[in-house]
């Protein structure tokens, strides 16, 4: 293969042969009736796995060159496998398979959006960031609904519901605060709009995916539903923060013609007055919600967030020279503040709160 097949067809045309080789297999394992040979098909996924490394380059279209056709009789021929083999195979290599197949489909999907977005752009901007997570936070967002859906999900619910999700949603969300890092945003043609942008859009998205997916998984993983639920609300709420403390410097970025350099930015008083609204404003949501709720904790974390800014703008704001951003940011948040000491003062402790209750219903 390697010597008479050109170098462009050569990985379509060993994921053909491997498909037909173990669809060969397959008809053989069901007529003599040969375990190990059943086994020896589920061994497609990790194969076609290995062409696939061996073919990618940073501009791999997984359609050219006729993958789109080798491609797709793999995972026919890899479904069709698992479907007439299930009762030969083992358990154990039976889960496995699921796994690494749902993991193999996902991966050629997610490269040729990735391609698809890639020519989009002429440099690294949003676009390329987004082929990496949407199909995998479609994903995530699927295993996480309650309603049944058809085989293979429905006969093997843990494999694609946890074992191939939790992966994913880890690279989920390493991948957002990655790209909510190192990306400016940049999705041309489109102009930059917060929070309406394709890359912000996108960093929701798969927020919203993970906590979503991780809320109903982290019990069946052995977690608390309690201790489950409160890591889910501090990782989301953590990375929203992050999210929109970077949409801030992105903002500055393209509106204010702030520089995309660390340096630039930090020392920006269009940033640090951004910083200091937004991040009051956080802080204003954080203490109303934890005032109406009766949640002390969250209320005391809006404090925190409130000092930070106070003292982010004694040391930094004030260290500054005289501007329109300083003048803006010490109203802004002076404003903010009375808000928040009108409408959200703290709220009682629970056994205080259950106490008034009694004493208001005993009247």
């Amino acid at each position: 293969m390697l010597r008479f097949v050109s170098s462009e067809l050569q990985a379509s045309v060993l994921l053909i042969l491997a498909a037909l080789s173990a669809l060969t297999w397959m008809l053989l394992a069901l007529r003599t009736g040969w375990r190990d040979l059943a086994v020896l098909c589920s061994l497609l996924a990790p194969l076609a796995g290995l062409i696939l490394a061996y073919a990618w380059h940073p501009l791999y279209h997984p359609a050219a060159n006729y993958g789109w056709l080798a491609w797709g009789v793999v995972i026919v021929a890899h479904l069709l496998m698992l479907r007439r083999l299930s009762e030969q195979l083992p358990s154990r290599a039976a889960s496995i398979a699921h796994v690494l197949g749902c993991w193999l489909l996902l991966g050629v999907l997610a490269l040729e959006l990735r391609y698809l977005l890639l020519s989009l752009a002429e440099h690294y901007n949003a676009w390329r960031w987004l082929g990496w997570a949407l199909l995998p936070s479609a994903y995530l967002w699927g295993m996480a609904q309650a309603r049944g859906l058809p085989w293979p999900v429905a006969a093997f619910e843990r494999e694609y519901r946890l074992w191939a999700a939790a992966p994913l949603a880890a690279l989920m969300l390493a991948w957002f605060w990655l790209a909510n890092a190192n990306s400016a945003g940049d999705s041309d043609p489109l102009p930059y709009l917060p929070l309406f942008n394709p890359l912000e859009l996108g960093l929701l998205l798969s927020l919203g995916a993970l906590s979503v997916w991780a809320r109903d998984a982290l019990p069946r993983l052995g977690l608390e539903p309690a201790r489950a639920l409160l890591i889910v609300q501090g990782v989301a709420g953590l990375s929203l923060f992050a999210l929109l403390t970077v949409m801030v410097m992105r903002s500055a970025h393209h509106w204010g013609g702030v520089p995309w350099q660390t340096s630039a930015l930090f020392e920006s008083m269009l940033v640090q007055a951004g910083w200091s609204i937004v991040w009051t404003l956080i802080a204003l949501a954080l203490m109303l919600f934890g005032h109406l709720r009766v949640r002390r904790e969250l209320w005391l974390v809006g404090a925190a967030l409130i000092a930070l800014v106070v003292a982010k703008l004694f040391f930094v704001e004030l260290g500054n020279r005289g501007g329109l951003e300083r003048i803006v940011s010490f109203i802004g948040v002076g404003v903010l503040l009375l808000v928040v000491g009108y409408f959200a003062p703290l709220p009682p402790r629970k056994a205080e709160a259950s106490a008034a209750d009694e004493q208001a219903s005993t009247v």
